[in-house]
This record gives structure tokens, sequence and C-alpha cells, in this order.
């Protein structure tokens, strides 16, 4: 009975700040005297950071889920709504001499649910096409023609496994997307091609 009152203990203790109770400014970047407010429920570790370090640490995953600490409890909230932007054609952090208009409504599907990101298009004289831009960044748009959604390859990957194996459908796939995106049923995600 000893293990279950410690891993009880453990899982109360990761509902609060945990071992960041006291902490008052951001580990981040070096000297960041932010207060450390949010979490990644995907990364390793419970550490806290602002939410500018916490957008810098994300560029290369901008499907991970976001917590903020409100003053109480933990709720959830996104990188999308920290101010992640990503800059297709060019590794992450590099800047595009030529991008295109910020698309604002871009739905990303990865196999933790449906995501909401900020985009911008490579436009420089060498740029490749838009799809060429998201197939190499391992997202499978949902059309050719202007693309507003996509799948990451990994989800694909999982789905194709799953359906061998469970034989889910696609719809019951979608279902759970939605779910692992909104437990509640009160707001389910919308998707545009």
């Amino acid at each position: 009975m000893e293990e279950w009152d410690h891993f009880l203990l453990e899982l109360v203790h990761m509902e609060g700040r945990g071992d960041f109770t006291l902490q008052e400014t951001c580990w981040g970047s070096a000297g960041c005297p932010n207060a450390p407010e949010f979490r990644c429920e995907d990364c390793l570790g419970t550490e806290l950071y602002c939410k500018a370090c916490t957008v810098e640490r994300h560029i290369e995953n901008p499907t991970h889920r976001i917590e903020y600490w409100n003053g109480q409890h933990f709720e959830d909230t996104n990188l999308w709504d920290l101010g992640l932007r990503l800059q297709l054609g060019h590794p992450p952090g590099e800047h595009c001499s030529n991008p295109s208009l910020i698309h604002t409504d871009f739905v990303l599907l990865d196999i933790n649910g449906v995501h909401n990101v900020v985009l911008c298009f490579c436009e420089c004289q060498t740029a490749q096409s838009r799809t060429t831009q998201l197939l190499r960044m391992h997202w499978f748009p949902a059309t050719t023609l202007e693309p507003k959604t996509a799948a990451t390859f990994r989800l694909l990957h999982n789905f194709h496994i799953l359906s061998f194996e469970s034989k889910a459908s696609t719809f019951e796939y979608w279902q759970t997307l939605a779910r692992l995106t909104n437990n509640t049923g009160l707001n389910p995600p919308k998707v545009s091609s």
C-alpha cells in the first residue's frame, strides 16, 4: 500500500506547480526575468517557463499541448495563442525575406489532437510550391489548391497501423482526435480543406 500512497502523492504534486512553487523567474533563456507560468504536457519533465521561452522551445514542436498557471490551477492553452508563428520553406527559426501573408486559420492534425497553427509560406524566388513546403515539414496537405489543413506523417502512419490491427474506421479515428483536443464535447474542432 505504500507504493499507492507514493504514486497518489506524486500525481497530486504534479496537478499544481510541483517543485516549482517558489520559482520566481523563468529558467529558459539565460537571465530571463519573466515569471514562469507555462508548462508543456508533451515535453519531458514538469519545468515551468515564461511565454517567450515556451514559444522559443517549441518552434520545432508546434503540436505540443501547453498549460497555463492562472494562480490557482493549470488551464489549457496552445502555442497559437502564445504567438508561435511558423515559417515554411526555411530551417526552423530562420526568417524568410519574402514570406506570404500570415495564415492564421491553418489546421494541423497530429496524434495528440487537432491544432490551429499560424504559418507563412516562403515566396522567395527559389521557393517550392506550397504543397512541397508542407510535405517537407512532413505534413500531408488536405488539398493541393490553397491548403488550409494538413495531417502529420506520423498521424497517417499511426492511423495506417491502427486500422490494420483494430479495424478502426476513419470516423472513429477522427472522433478520437476530437476527444484528445477537447474531451468535453462542447467545442468540437472544425477543419477546412
